[in-house]
């Protein structure tokens, strides 16, 4: 009788766990989906580390999503911050401010990129794989949520969005947003 209770529980930390191969197609004038889920809002907000203004698309990770976090965009990680704060359900925009997470921020050729991994209600441990001063790679492999949490992106002000809150997003295969040729990117 309760036998199918560890079948049920191993089952789902396999899904939440796995870690698919992917080929990704590199686009130095675009920017891939950070993570798998479902895009719960485009913005703009305030980026404390880059002093500026920039355009916030929020993922949210469910259970069944795929759990590690790619880079968006090539360029050079400049610094790692990690907040302290609860664990409220990843789907609301209390738990951007207020839960615990990790943000990590990319110098690239068309300027500053923020990925904030944010822990949710389940998830307690975020893992990171890259460090302060690496040379990253767009689509590789940037760390881990451990269980449903969620991902923010903010790029430049300048990045045309092309993804809507609802849609449905695959990490270092959808493209988020598009950036302008020939601009002077801000910071680049």
């Amino acid at each position: 009788m309760f036998a199918p209770i560890p079948l049920i529980l191993g089952g789902a930390i396999a899904l939440a766990f796995r870690d698919p191969e992917r080929t990704i197609h590199q686009r130095a004038d675009a920017a891939l989906s950070p993570a798998d889920g479902h895009v719960l809002r485009v913005g703009r907000e305030f980026d404390d580390y880059w002093q500026t203004e920039m355009t916030e698309i929020a993922i949210f990770l469910a259970l069944q999503d795929v759990h590690v976090q790619r880079l968006p965009m090539t360029g050079e990680v400049v610094a790692q911050v990690r907040k302290a704060g609860g664990y409220k359900p990843a789907m609301t925009e209390a738990a951007t401010h207020g839960n615990n997470q990790l943000a990590t921020y990319v110098q690239t050729a068309v300027g500053p990129c923020t990925v904030t991994q944010i822990s949710g209600l389940v998830a307690r441990r975020i893992v990171t794989w890259s460090q302060v001063g690496d040379h990253v790679e767009q689509g590789e492999r940037l760390g881990m949520i451990k269980f449903g949490s969620q991902v923010t992106l903010r790029l430049p002000t300048s990045a045309h969005v092309l993804v809507t809150a609802g849609e449905r997003v695959t990490g270092g295969i959808t493209v988020m947003a598009e950036f302008p040729a020939n601009e002077d990117a801000p910071g680049a």
